[in-house]
């Protein structure tokens, strides 16, 4: 499309198209031009060619970079183009003319943002996320194309899938994202402002009975490994789920029969020794060995193992267990164990609780780890669900 020369009238006159990206070119200066976006943010911007490629250069947003300051900044370039320099030569990589690709923009967020405030674990859930859900479909495009409509779908989508959970994630893990932005100053307001989050935030209280204990263990035994193996030491260990799929053998101590999880993995940013009963230690030590320190690594950027909601799906049509997450097993365990007689503050520790009888002053002054009886516990919880899954056995 083409003007026979941009004005500050003309340029406030266009009307964004709600399905694409226009480029409005001035007659008056070749290449300069105004990329108009879904979202209705307009920039300035310089097409050009240098040794043989093209190239893109973005002179700024408008209104506040105005039409004068930016036909300047265009004939500044221009004038380096003629004399064989290359006007973005020497912008950082963060700065270059691809910042503004969803798949890059990402990327520099978690870089930038994530890996220097976050703890690791949730740097890389974050990312994690992001990735299975965004960059696996906008990859290519130009954050400053995307539309609150686009962002819906997604979750939409989540929803329907039967994981309202991860659709509330995804919008977290997206709006931080698109706030960052904000802040970098690569878009005027983020697309997620107004969205709600897509599901009830209700706090959960499912407790799978034994029979549903051991049916999810049958599962999981058919699912193999990874994801079955993970499910197995949900079910025995009773720690998060990001622990388990984080675990590295550097981290067990199989003399000892316990597992260190570091500050930097656990919730609540504390070091948490946790005793191996029987059945958790020798499904650790059968499982396969790589170069990896990793017990579940994965390929590509993410170094551990990631795929649940598609792993859940295939475990939830082979143990027949309904309106259930991963989580709920951990809550499961610890309602078993006080069925069992457990007491309160061991479960708490295994748990790594610091809340209840830990917290406050209590669990300032009250260091001793009751590494005995946790292991005790968690003995007395395998020899119960094991009797449980011979029991659903011998049922078939």
């Amino acid at each position: 499309m083409s003007e026979a020369g941009l004005s500050d009238l003309a340029i406030r006159k266009i009307k964004p198209d709600p399905k694409r990206r226009t480029e409005i070119w001035d007659a008056r200066l070749p290449g300069f031009g105004v990329r108009v976006f879904p979202s209705g943010v307009k920039s300035f911007v310089l097409v050009y060619r240098h040794l043989g490629r093209p190239r893109r250069m973005t002179l700024g947003r408008y209104p506040v970079t105005g039409l004068a300051e930016a036909r300047g900044k265009a004939l500044d370039a221009l004038k380096l183009i003629d004399a064989g320099t290359d006007p973005q030569a020497d912008a950082d990589t963060d700065d270059a003319a691809d910042r503004y690709t969803f798949e890059q923009a990402v990327r520099s967020f978690v870089k930038l943002h994530c890996e220097r405030h976050n703890r690791p674990v949730t740097a890389r859930d974050t990312e994690r996320i992001l990735n299975n859900q965004f960059v696996s479909r906008w990859a290519k495009r130009d954050i400053r194309e995307i539309t609150k409509t686009d962002i819906l779908k997604v979750l939409d989508h989540i929803v329907e899938e039967g994981l309202p959970s991860a659709a509330n994630h995804a919008l977290s893990a997206i709006r931080k994202f698109f706030n960052w932005c904000v802040e970098r100053g690569m878009l005027a307001t983020s697309p997620c402002l107004g969205i709600k989050k897509p599901a009830p935030n209700n706090a959960r209280e499912r407790v799978l009975d034994i029979g549903e204990m051991a049916a999810v263990w049958n599962g999981a035994e058919l699912v193999g490994y990874p994801f079955g193996q993970i499910v197995k030491l949900l079910m025995l260990t009773a720690q998060r789920r990001n622990e388990v799929a984080s675990i590295q053998r550097s981290q067990i101590d199989f003399d000892a029969n316990t597992w260190t999880l570091p500050a930097e993995l656990t919730k609540n940013g504390r070091q948490h020794v946790l005793p191996l009963a029987p059945q958790a230690a020798s499904l650790l030590q059968t499982l396969p060995q790589f170069t990896s320190d990793y017990v579940f690594p994965a390929r590509g950027e993410n170094p551990v193992f990631a795929h649940f909601s598609r792993g859940k799906l295939k475990l939830d049509a082979l143990a027949g267990v309904k309106d259930w997450t991963l989580h709920d097993l951990r809550r499961s365990v610890a309602t078993h164990l006080a069925k069992l007689g457990v007491a309160p503050h061991v479960i708490e520790r295994i748990l790594n609780h610091v809340s209840g009888t830990f917290g406050g002053v209590a669990g300032v002054y009250n260091r001793f780890q009751y590494l005995d009886e946790m292991r005790n516990a968690l003995a007395m919880w395998e020899t119960h669900l094991a009797e449980a899954i011979r029991k659903a056995g011998l049922q078939r």
